[in-house]
């Protein structure tokens, strides 16, 4: 089905659960505001330029709402392509104001205080809902890893421009971005497989077993879904299994949280 005759016909039913869930807040003394309530429109450019605006306006307690480019969830900006443009544009700049500040203190701390203030006012920034981050284009990526190379660099100010950063992170035991990105989802997957929780991911994981009695069986590996859209391919179902069969069976086998984390920096570590 076009998504033009989806979102056309879900219109009044859309507009009727918005106005449900006003009634629930209300109720139980919570406060929305109808004119600073925004939506968002998800999917690729294709999908999007087949609806037409006449039909994306939704009614709320007398207030029209129009679909916004992007808005912000939880200190995260999406955007309609889910390419979170906006978002890593916001970190870049407050990570590199935090860092040209952390610059012009550095000579008054000692390098342990150095780390901590790193990790407390930028390395924080790069970590929070990172795991959206998984898939994203290599220049998305490389936006992310040019902040924890500056920040690297300001910590150990001894480290030239010329010479390469890798061996810096290694011995602040940072792991670049992209491995921190593995690292989040992998660390998701492990705590929703022994500990079920929480249900919503739990839900999205099923364990692989084979029509045949293969070595497979006893590897503990995941299904993973049929998902071809690049998009969906970002989705937890697809990229906490993905992930999880990269790794080495010990570490899938880890009896412990710690020994599972430990275990998994060490492996995601580039040589």
């Amino acid at each position: 089905m076009e998504p033009l005759h989806i979102f056309g016909a879900n219109l009044p039913v859309l507009c009727q659960i918005i106005s449900s869930t006003y009634d629930w807040l209300t109720s139980n003394r919570l406060s929305v505001n109808p004119s600073k309530t925004e939506y968002l429109l998800i999917g690729t450019a294709q999908q999007r330029s087949k609806i037409p605006s006449s039909s994306t306006c939704i009614t709320f307690q007398g207030n029209t709402l129009k679909p916004s480019s992007h808005v912000r969830n939880l200190g995260v900006v999406f955007d309609s392509d889910l390419s979170f443009n906006s978002h890593i544009s916001n970190v870049c700049r407050s990570s590199f104001f935090q860092i040209r500040q952390l610059r012009q203190a550095r000579s008054c701390l000692d390098t342990n205080s150095a780390i901590i203030l790193a990790n407390a006012l930028v390395t924080s920034k790069l970590d929070y809902c990172n795991s959206l981050f998984y898939n994203l284009p290599a220049t998305s990526i490389a936006r992310l890893q040019r902040i924890q190379n500056a920040l690297a660099r300001v910590v150990c100010p001894t480290v030239k421009r010329s010479e390469h950063i890798t061996p810096t992170l290694r011995k602040l035991h940072w792991l670049p971005i992209q491995q921190r990105i593995c690292f989040k989802i992998a660390l998701l997957t492990f705590k929703t497989l022994h500990f079920e929780q929480p249900t919503y991911l739990r839900d999205l994981l099923s364990w692989y077993k084979p029509t045949r009695n293969l070595r497979s069986l006893h590897q503990n590996l995941l299904h993973i879904p049929d998902i071809t859209s690049a998009i969906g391919r970002r989705s937890f179902s697809f990229a906490a299994p993905t992930l999880w069969k990269t790794l080495p069976v010990p570490l899938r086998s880890a009896s412990s949280l710690n020994l599972f984390c430990s275990k998994l920096k060490t492996h995601l570590f580039p040589p």
